[in-house]
């Protein structure tokens, strides 16, 4: 074996779409040097949890949910054998030259020979995945701004004056005089005939007021501005309209 077996190992379940830091797992086993190990199972990815947190109504979760087992471990030539814990144990086999382990149907790569620094082809590759996430999210957001503003303007559009079916306008009100015209309180002077040239006094003539005719009574009004009118008049002294 031509590396020290201590350090850190990973397997990746790849989700094939690109962006692993948010769409794949990452399994980890860390070999100590104090014969300590300690073996890291991603339950999600991170977008498989932020989704389930949104559809649970709960606040969204942006971190990898996981499993994490300790425990210790011997080796014996190729061969590695992990006592957990909580009792159990389980074995696997160290590569040749020691570049992975094969623990179960998994092959965990040796990635770093820290068991305390994170390997840094995970960091730069992280970040990078980091970058295109909110360049995409970034992307989408201004995307659908755009689409709301677009809704917002023809919403607005369609309330604007003039646009939509015109109103029809109420109709013209005749014009009225601010001061309509005094009806007159005297009746009208009956005009009396002269007296005779003969001297003999003539008993006097009883003038009886002629009771108004239908025309008079309904000419009373003006019918174009309402103004009161006197019996016997041809055309309104207020608006000049002729009478009917």
């Amino acid at each position: 074996m031509t590396k020290p077996i201590t350090g850190q190992y990973e397997y990746t379940h790849s989700s094939g779409v690109g962006l692993d830091y948010f769409t794949s797992r990452v399994d980890r086993i860390i070999l100590q040097a104090n014969g300590q190990f300690v073996y890291i199972v991603q339950e999600r990815s991170r977008l498989a949890n932020a989704a389930q947190s949104v559809m649970s109504g709960q606040q969204v979760a942006t971190n990898a949910p996981e499993i994490r087992r300790e425990g210790s471990y011997t080796t014996q030539g190729n061969v590695i054998t992990f006592h957990f814990d909580d009792g159990t144990q389980d074995q696997g086999q160290v590569a040749w030259n020691g570049g992975g382990i094969q623990f179960g149907p998994n092959f965990f790569n040796k990635v770093s020979d820290s068991t305390l620094l994170p390997p840094t082809h995970r960091l730069k590759k992280d970040m990078d995945d980091i970058a295109k996430g909110l360049k995409i999210a970034s992307t989408i957001g201004g995307m659908a701004v755009k689409a709301a503003k677009t809704i917002h303007d023809t919403v607005q559009s369609t309330q604007e004056p003039g646009i939509g079916p015109a109103k029809s306008s109420p109709p013209a009100q005749p014009a009225q005089s601010a001061q309509p015209a005094q009806p007159s309180s005297a009746p009208a002077q009956q005009v009396q005939s002269p007296p005779p040239a003969y001297t003999t006094p003539a008993p006097p003539v009883q003038n009886t007021p002629t009771p108004p005719t239908q025309r008079d009574q309904e000419t009373l009004f003006c019918d174009q501005c309402g103004a009161r009118v006197r019996p016997g008049k041809r055309f309104c002294n207020n608006c000049g309209a002729q009478l009917p």
